[in-house]
């Protein structure tokens, strides 16, 4: 076939794609047409056998979601996202219930971290990718640095958005996500940073 079938008929639907993907969508490509295509620039390389189009407007956020799956955006970038922290992220941050993995794609840095199945939840479809909400991406963030968030000189140092986090934030709701880890650990930890946010 030629590169314009295989454009037309996916680049709206299924910007990122797999040689699967091409398969299940009715075309007959081989591996040295994908090869090629990359050497000439329409298409671009991902990891995991992913490829997408180099003309497609695609975010970073969509992209990671391909590149570990399951997967949802969490932790600071999520946080950043919401605007509850004051520093942009260098790398896009997510959870997965795969292995913990870090993924380079050009200049942009995808970590995946860890969770057990039973709290792999509380995300929502945003544009096209799966993003935790702000209170989930909180929890995720605690549980997963347990040694960054113990008491106040770190709680100030991670530069949260404080008065808004005081105003916007589910914190009932936020417990109760917590409670879903089974740790008590964390649970204190949350509390503690309840306490400093609502006492600045």
């Amino acid at each position: 076939m030629i590169y314009i079938e295989l454009e037309n008929g996916l680049i709206k639907q299924k910007p990122v794609f797999s040689l699967r993907d091409i398969e299940n969508a009715g075309f007959k490509v081989y591996p040295y047409q994908l090869n090629l295509w990359t050497k000439k620039g329409y298409l671009k390389k991902l990891k995991g056998g992913f490829y997408i189009f180099s003309k497609a407007k695609i975010s970073n956020e969509i992209i990671a979601n391909y590149l570990r799956q399951p997967s949802y955006i969490s932790l600071e970038y999520a946080l950043y996202l919401y605007n509850y922290t004051v520093d942009i992220p260098f790398q896009i941050t997510s959870v997965t219930t795969r292995n913990t993995a870090r993924i380079q794609v050009e200049n942009n840095i995808f970590i995946y971290y860890h969770v057990k199945p039973s709290v792999f939840n509380g995300f929502v479809n945003n544009n096209n990718f799966f993003l935790a909400t702000a209170e989930k991406a909180l929890v995720d963030l605690f549980y997963l640095y347990p040694k960054k968030f113990n008491n106040n000189e770190d709680f100030f140092e991670a530069r949260f958005h404080e008065e808004m986090m005081k105003e916007k934030l589910d914190w009932v709701g936020l417990f109760d996500i917590a409670k879903l880890y089974n740790n008590q650990s964390l649970v204190r930890r949350l509390e503690s940073f309840k306490k400093y946010i609502f006492n600045q």
